[in-house]
């Protein structure tokens, strides 16, 4: 059997060690990488050529499954997956949030004893750990549109976050984007569950794409936050306080773990409110890194989308000197200068290729102080340190993809916390 594997990230290095003891292996890929003496390559401009001759093709997420040739059977690491998984799967997506929430419900549920994977978009390709799986254990996957859009199956519980544009640098169109969420859905059974984000149409559309049972949350007869807690109808499950997670775009994040969780926990508000104690924050989103000077820097590099970034400054009220830039995504900034007219923001730093357009952006919302930084991340920090105060927290939040100028968006978030820890003198710390 020849497969070709189409893309060889993280992905596409977990399929061919998944797929080398059941055939001959083809990685295609437009880089010139390093593969293992027993695996064929093609890379370069023409990477794509010979698929024709496969007999599997395995695509990674970044391919678009219209790249590649019809008439030849397609699947991915996270198609092959649902098809040999042998433990319910609780599968999360959304335009932001869904590492968050997965990161949530993962210590929710760990926290009660339960063995729980963690993977997909965030952990390890669910590949490598289908081998130790058994009964009784919970696998929760953070799904991109990208590993949705050609899926044939899906988890047996579905989280479905608010859906907002994104991607439109990889889809044709916003509603091949939407259509592409609605496969958490679509193949879902009677006996399955989506809880969904009420309010959101797209969220809505997506959950009523499949047979499965439809519970919203954020309303008022559902899993809701209200005076700082968060409750089940007219039963308070426990206090925003108990959390760890900052911010308050975090809340709606939580309030989706919590109605993912509450069932499998036995509805033990014990056993929820441990869980959510556990909770850590994810490295890159709303990180503190440093102090120096009064001044406190926050890494917010997983932030790229301006819906993040406006999420993101929410979530300090004091005077701020924000990071914004990268590269494009095919989105617009007016939202996000316009967010940034209202906040406190005493300067603004920005990098990347879509500088120009935030530049552009702000100027047309009337909005001054911002300089463009074209070095490294070195510079960019000192550049923000100049413009903090005491009481001030600089904060990396770019708003953008991390492509070109960093490797990606983890790799921009470190350079970041090296940066700082250079600034204050001390030496990384991981």
């Amino acid at each position: 059997m020849r497969i070709a594997v189409v893309g060889y990230g993280v992905e596409g290095r977990a399929a061919v060690e998944y797929w080398r003891p059941r055939g001959d292996i083809v990685v295609h890929d437009r880089k010139d990488v390093e593969l293992p003496p027993d695996v064929e390559g093609r890379t370069g401009a023409d990477y794509l050529r010979g698929l024709d001759e496969a007999d599997l093709i395995v695509r990674a997420p970044g391919v678009h499954p219209g790249a590649l040739p019809g008439g030849r059977p397609v699947t991915s690491v996270i198609g092959e997956f649902l098809a040999e998984c042998p433990v319910p799967v609780i599968g999360v997506t959304g335009t932001q949030g869904k590492g968050t929430t997965c990161t949530a419900i993962a210590a929710i549920l760990g926290a009660a004893g339960r063995r729980v994977f963690l993977g997909g978009n965030i952990g390890v390709p669910p590949l490598q750990f289908l081998p130790q799986l058994q009964d009784g254990d919970l696998v929760v996957l953070e799904l991109s549109n990208m590993q949705l859009i050609d899926l044939t199956r899906s988890p047996h519980i579905a989280v479905v976050l608010p859906v907002t544009p994104d991607h439109l640098n990889w889809h044709p169109d916003i509603e091949e984007y939407y259509a592409a969420k609605t496969s958490i859905t679509a193949y879902q059974k009677p006996a399955d569950t989506v809880f969904f984000a009420a309010g959101n149409p797209v969220a809505e559309r997506v959950a009523a794409a499949g047979a499965g049972r439809k519970v919203p949350f954020g309303v008022p007869a559902g899993f809701h936050a209200a005076d700082g807690a968060i409750h089940d109808g007219t039963t308070r499950l426990l206090d925003l306080a108990d959390s760890p997670l900052l911010g308050e775009h975090n809340v709606a994040n939580l309030t989706a773990a919590v109605a993912a969780t509450f069932d499998l926990l036995g509805r033990d508000v014990s056993l929820l409110r441990e869980g959510v104690c556990a909770i850590k924050p994810l490295p890159h989103r709303l990180e503190p890194v440093g102090e120096s000077g009064g001044v406190t820097y926050v890494n917010d590099s997983l932030s790229t989308t301006p819906e993040t970034a406006r999420a993101a400054m929410a979530a300090f009220p004091g005077p701020k000197v924000m990071i914004f830039g990268g590269s494009s995504k095919g989105l617009a900034f007016d939202a996000l200068a316009g967010s940034v007219a209202k906040e406190n923001i005493r300067g603004i730093v920005i990098i990347g290729e879509v500088g120009p357009r935030i530049a552009a952006a702000l100027d047309e919302a009337g909005i001054t102080g911002h300089t463009v930084v074209n070095g490294p991340m070195t510079e960019v920090v000192a550049k923000a340190a100049a413009m903090a105060r005491p009481g001030d927290t600089v904060l990396l939040s770019p708003a953008c993809a991390s492509f070109g100028d960093y490797r990606d968006y983890a790799d921009r978030g470190n350079q970041f916390k090296a940066a700082v820890q250079e600034l204050i003198g001390q030496e990384p710390t991981g």
